[in-house]
């Protein structure tokens, strides 16, 4: 795995706003070429990229607010401006004085999903969940989730954004494809009444996001999961003995990691820098259904991990899409073991037995 190139791709594409950003397919296909460019794996060169992302998020979300709210003439403007409309399919259409948000979102170099949901929480209005601030973000994130039904009519927006609503004289746009479910691949069917052009947009800029949106945090959340059950079914095999981080929240135990072994186990790993081995001993592993880069691992991972070691002792980080040189990941002084790709196959018991999928030999070598 080329890492640092990789890292240095990363960083170009998030900082040059690359037409990919706003192009699923392009996204695809540009992901494809550089992970076989960079040996590494596409799932892992995707979180790679996302972590990448997400800093820049950070980094950025104040300016952009400023530029679409503050700033004069604001962003916002650009897209209510009364005048002739377009959606990002229709941008260079003579006469057009609007953005859509997808090209706001361009612009900014912003994502299209979040973009769009700060146009949506500063236009809606929706009494029964207004609050002092605007919209609830219970109503929001539903219109998110299904902007044709919660913003397909202009009592969901705020009057004074009524005129800019309209779309071009001669026609009244409806969305030009059939929208399919992300999961049951079925046809999501259209309202049979003409939707506002913030519905539409927001459904385009939902559409348009390859990174974030309803669909990809679902993705997420049941890949978590997923990897989760792999790690308890490993250890199960093994006949290792330990909880798991819902059956610790019962018993009330804060702050917990995603296994905790009933007793300290041994695990066999290589030595920094060295081409041996040695043995630690983990109270716990921590699953994580990402890439583990430099800047993630030490920002959120090992403070993370930290605590699990104040709390319990030293433990296990499992980064199931890989990491970067081991040399480059702190280690909590020794008691943060970083482990990649998959579970380890050997553990050592207290009792010297070492276990091994669902096996034990009583055989061990503590000189690695």
């Amino acid at each position: 795995m080329r890492y640092d190139d990789a890292s240095a791709w990363c960083r170009e594409v998030v900082s040059g706003g690359h037409v990919m950003l706003f192009d699923p397919d392009m996204f695809h296909s540009e992901l494809t070429k550089a992970s076989k460019q960079f040996d590494i794996p596409y799932e892992s060169l995707h979180s790679f990229l996302r972590n990448v992302h997400l800093i820049h998020i950070k980094r950025t979300h104040h300016w952009v607010r400023s530029q679409l709210f503050v700033e004069q003439p604001h962003y916002l403007q650009a897209y209510t401006t009364t005048g002739t409309s377009t959606t990002a399919t229709t941008a260079t259409q003579e006469g057009d004085t609007r953005r859509s948000i997808l090209e706001m979102a361009r612009h900014l170099n912003h994502p299209p999903y979040m973009m769009a949901r700060l146009v949506v929480e500063h236009m809606v209005c929706n009494t029964t969940t207004t609050t002092t601030t605007g919209p609830s973000k219970k109503f929001v994130t539903e219109a998110m989730r299904d902007p044709m039904n919660k913003l397909g009519t202009l009592e969901a927006i705020d009057p004074q954004y009524h005129s800019s609503q309209s779309f071009p004289s001669n026609t009244t746009k409806q969305p030009s494809v059939v929208k399919v479910d992300a999961f049951s691949g079925r046809p999501v069917p259209l309202p049979s009444q003409p939707v506002t052009r913030l519905a539409t947009e927001v459904m385009e800029a939902i559409d348009s996001d390859p990174m974030y949106g309803p669909r990809q945090d679902r993705e997420r959340h049941f890949v978590g999961l997923e990897h989760e059950l792999m790690l308890e079914q490993s250890l199960r095999a093994m006949g290792i003995p330990f909880e798991t981080e819902t059956e610790l929240r019962i018993r009330g135990t804060p702050r917990t990691p995603d296994i905790l072994f009933s007793c300290p186990v041994g695990i066999r790993v290589p030595k920094r820098n060295e081409n041996t081995f040695e043995w630690k001993v983990v109270c716990w592993i921590d699953s994580k259904a990402l890439f583990g880069d430099v800047h993630t691992h030490r920002t959120s991972v090992l403070p993370q991990a930290e605590t699990y070691v104040h709390r319990f002792g030293p433990g296990l980080v499992l980064y199931w899409f890989g990491h970067a040189p081991i040399e480059r990941l702190g280690d909590g002084h020794g008691d943060v073991v970083i482990a990649g790709w998959n579970v380890p196959t050997c553990f050592m018991l207290p009792t010297g037995e070492l276990a091994s999928h669902g096996t034990t030999n009583s055989t061990v070598s503590f000189d690695g």
